[in-house]
């Protein structure tokens, strides 16, 4: 019988985060994700973990995703 998804989701949260990264990239390759080429992939990858240090160091601050669209949406007017 096939594991639940919620039950997978808890188990990777045990793995390290360099296992977590290689078990996103697994699952990816597996999608018709869109991802156009490994290069593209990895480059996401390592921009989504410098925003991640940057704001877990305190570097910068997080707002709501409802505020980054309204903001987003007024520069788009103006």
């Amino acid at each position: 019988m096939a594991r639940k998804p919620e039950e997978l989701y808890k188990e990777a949260l045990t793995l390290t985060e360099e296992e977590r990264e290689e078990l996103v990239r697994l699952l990816m390759m597996e999608t018709d994700s869109g991802w156009a080429s490994p290069e593209i992939e990895q480059a996401w990858l390592e921009e989504c973990d410098r925003r991640y240090r940057e704001w877990k160091d305190g570097k910068v601050d997080a707002i709501p995703a409802d505020e980054a669209i309204r903001q987003i949406r007024e520069q788009l007017t103006k």
